[in-house]
């Protein structure tokens, strides 16, 4: 299998929209509905929650975890050199924030990218991931995600991984960062600070429109 037919199928698991497989299973097209009208990508997630159950809210969260893990898992299982599993962990993150079709399904990376660290760079995801449930455990859930993959590079690199996996450490965590961002030109238009606009969306994670600190 040839690195672009692992990279093309990376992808394609990474677009499998999760949230709305599990509104759609559930017989609720109000919820669908709202997904496709979202001004805030990455929240149909909580959506589920708050429409349906925290349990499938859950299940839609681990259903995005699994379909970035499992096909980097097989690559790396098959022997592919770093280069191939780095281009799969990234275009499965990619699959997730920028499918081609639904597109307001696409999120901000974070449950998929979980499920190819945990399978290419455990190490450093367990270091990463550490951080990041401290910070949902105290509330601070978009602050902790943050700080746990803005680290997952340097743990990446303090744990000896190869340098082609490091890249794709931090090119995961910038594909995190662009879909944080996104919508910042409307908030600079509506008259929002820009160190206001990067502190709520890249650091803290506010749904769109939200700028209390």
């Amino acid at each position: 299998m040839s690195r672009i037919a692992w990279i093309a199928a990376a992808y394609a698991a990474g677009t499998i929209p999760s949230p709305y497989l599990v509104a759609l299973i559930g017989g609720r097209p109000d919820v669908i509905a709202e997904m496709r009208r979202g001004e805030s990508p990455g929240d149909a997630h909580f959506l589920v929650v708050k429409k349906m159950s925290r349990q499938l809210g859950i299940a839609a969260i681990v259903l995005d975890i699994i379909k970035g893990f499992v096909p980097a898992l097989i690559a790396r299982t098959s022997g592919q050199d770093a280069a191939t599993l780095a281009w799969v962990g990234l275009a499965g993150v990619a699959g997730h924030c920028y499918p081609p079709y639904f597109r307001r399904s696409g999120g901000r990376g974070l449950t998929t990218a979980a499920g190819v660290s945990l399978a290419i760079i455990p190490k450093a995801m367990i270091g990463s991931g550490i951080i990041a449930l401290t910070g949902t455990l105290t509330r601070r859930g978009g602050f902790g995600t943050s700080i746990g993959f803005g680290l997952l590079t340097g743990f990446a690199a303090i744990f000896g991984y190869d340098g082609a996996l490091i890249v794709m450490a931090g090119a995961i965590t910038a594909l995190i960062a662009l879909r944080r961002l996104e919508g910042a030109g409307e908030d600079r238009r509506a008259g929002i600070p820009v160190r206001r606009i990067v502190l709520s969306r890249l650091l803290f994670d506010l749904p769109r429109g939200k700028h209390d600190l």
